[in-house]
């Protein structure tokens, strides 16, 4: 079997998302939308006060020696990831957060208002992530963002990592020509 293209893929989401609806998610509480070119994001649809659980997040639990990857996984103890369902693989990173991830239950996360949340703002949380190859640039455009999706004691790291990596693929560039 070929693997599909891009543009394909593309297509045939745009008709699952249009015709089933699987990527929204909509409450009294919380609405999944669209965040412009960043694709989608969670929005509060109703006023939060700052200590407020916003939304708690199951999903499906993995050990960590069996988990494959994934940018949603969130980290539930040293053996145990957590890939969240819907509506919480939607909330977004940010540097300058409005929410805090807390562990809740044994296998459930939550995410607390750390300020107040008016109707229709993005909630977000900062990921905190190490710093590793994968790593995509932060699109956070706080007045704060670190650059990158990761820790703040993480950015140096990163930036060794992003320049590592960019000397290796300007390398194998200058040598194809």
């Amino acid at each position: 079997m070929t693997q599909m293209e891009k543009s394909r893929r593309k297509e045939l989401q745009a008709i699952i998302d249009r015709d089933y609806d699987y990527r929204t998610y909509s409450d009294d509480d919380v609405v999944v939308a669209e965040v412009g070119k960043h694709g989608r994001g969670l929005f509060a649809n109703r006023q939060f006060f700052p200590g407020e659980l916003v939304i708690e997040i199951s999903g499906q639990v993995l050990r960590q020696d069996e988990y494959g990857a994934s940018t949603y996984v969130m980290e539930l103890s040293k053996k145990l990831y957590l890939e969240p369902g819907i509506p919480g693989a939607f909330a977004n990173h940010s540097c300058n957060p409005n929410c805090e991830l807390i562990r809740l239950t044994k296998y459930t996360m939550g995410l607390v208002a750390i300020c107040n949340l008016e109707a229709g703002t993005e909630i977000c949380y900062d990921y905190q992530w190490p710093a590793l190859d994968w790593i995509p640039r932060c699109c956070c455009d706080s007045p704060t963002c670190r650059g990158w999706v990761v820790a703040e004691k993480e950015v140096s790291k990163m930036k060794k990592l992003a320049k590592r990596k960019s000397s290796k693929q300007n390398g194998k560039k200058s040598r194809a020509h």
